[in-house]
Parts: structure tokens; sequence; C-alpha cells
């Protein structure tokens, strides 16, 4: 029926994207719809706010205008979907065929590990670009629903800077998922580093050693970037290409030469 691994994915995955593409549009809609009422009250409560928190919670300020807002409450929050959904697809498709015992039958077709596993991750990248694409359908609805100003080069540049975080982390549990054979163990390790990752992050500011340690967490390059006001910058864009290369080179070189788990 379908030509390659890559459609065949994509096909299979068709009522996951649709629900999740909707899902993801209705909801960003919908919080840029109560842009004007965080405008009004929430920011101003924030004026207390100690400096060490200020790059997850905003300022005051950010909230008298809709960019700031986006930033924060959209592509800085709506991210843990997409990244959740990420990992989620990407230890199903080859950990999670692998345990269903379906991998074996792929493979005992003619065709190569390689193309079984790079085909996959291709499929996960279409879905991940998908949805944040509705995303950002979403966010420009919003705007223009409660007639606001917003730049679209800017809203391109945050969706996309969401994408490649949850690219990144969706390529960590892709990749340990080929070379385990484990879903349980591939969503365990991406959920520990997403925490971890988070955590440091969000407490960089109160201790000098997590400053070091905030240079290994992909949120860095995304949380408090000020998308809306610098564009996209090449030092945030590139750790998160770097770890999406070096994560699914790992998991392809060892998938390649290890056994596959048999039921």
């Amino acid at each position: 029926m379908f030509k390659n691994v890559y459609l065949k994915t994509l096909y299979e995955k068709r009522w996951s994207i649709l629900g999740w593409s909707f899902a993801m549009l209705i909801t960003t809609l919908l919080i840029v719809a109560i842009f004007p009422i965080f405008r009004e009250s929430f920011g101003e409560q924030l004026k207390n706010v100690p400096d060490s928190l200020k790059p997850i919670l905003g300022e005051a300020g950010d909230y008298q205008k809709l960019g700031g807002f986006l930033e924060l409450q959209v592509f800085a929050q709506m991210v843990f979907l997409t990244f959740i959904y990420g990992i989620i697809l990407c230890t199903s498709l080859i950990a999670g065929e692998e345990n269903k015992g379906n991998l074996q039958t792929l493979l005992a077709l003619p065709i190569s590990r390689s193309k079984v596993y790079w085909h996959k991750f291709l499929a996960a990248t279409t879905i991940l670009a998908i949805v944040s694409l509705a995303m950002l359908i979403g966010t420009l609805i919003g705007a223009a629903l409660i007639h606001e100003p917003v730049s679209y080069l800017r809203v391109f540049q945050a969706t996309s800077m969401q994408f490649l975080l949850s690219l990144a982390l969706s390529a960590v549990a892709f990749s340990t998922g080929a070379l385990s054979g484990r879903r349980a163990v591939a969503g365990t390790v991406a959920g520990i580093y997403t925490f971890g990752a988070y955590m440091v992050t969000a407490l960089a500011g109160t201790a000098e050693f997590l400053k070091f340690a905030n240079n290994f967490s992909v949120f860095k390059y995304l949380i408090g970037t000020h998308i809306f006001q610098n564009g996209i910058a090449l030092s945030n864009a590139l750790p998160l290409l770097i770890l999406t290369v070096m994560a699914l080179l790992i998991g392809w070189y060892m998938f390649v030469r290890r056994n596959i788990y048999s039921q």
C-alpha cells in the first residue's frame, strides 16, 4: 500500500496527528483570547517577583504587550504539550513496535535498519511540525479575535524554536528507544532529563553552580530569550540542533548493530 516506512508511519498516526493538532489549535487560541484579562490584572501581581524567577514568570511589563504574553504563556508553556506528545510518539515508533513484535516483522522485509530508523524519525519530525503549525495558526487566529497586532515573523520564529526544543527531546526519546529496545527505558530517560533540565533552568538564578549546569538544559535556549524582541539567535538554535543530531547518530549506530528483542 505504501512505498516507504515514512508514509506508512504518517498513515498509521493520522488520527493522532488530527487529534493533537486540533487540541493545540483550540488551546492556543483560547489562551491568546484571555490576553486582555492578563494585561489588566495579572501583570501587576508580578512587580515583586524575585529576579531569579523572572525568566520563568516574566515581568509586569511583559503582560502589557501581546508579544511578551505569547512568549511567556504560549510558547514557553505550550511547549510542554508538544514535547510530551513528541516523547510519547517517538518511544512508540521503534521501541514500542519492538515490544509488540511488529518491528521484527518489518525488518524481515527487504528493507535496511537504517532506512527504518531514519524514515520513522523523519515521520516524527513531520508530525511535530504539523502540530506546531496548528499552534501557530491558533496564535494568529486568537490575536485576530482580540484585535491585537502581532508580527507574523516573530510568531513563526517562536514557533520554530519551540519546535526545535520539542524535536531535541523527542530525539533523545527516539534514540534511547532505538538503542535499548525498551519503551519504558526510553520514556524514563527522556522524562528524567526533561524534568531535571527544566528545574535547572528555573532555579539557575538562585545558585552559582546551576548557571553552568544550565548550559546543558534545552530550556535555557527558549525560556527568557525574548524572541519577540530579538528574533532567533544562532547561539540558541544551534545547541538544540546539535543535541538532536548527536542523539540520532548514537541511536542509529547502536540500532543497526544490536540484536532485536523477540517476544
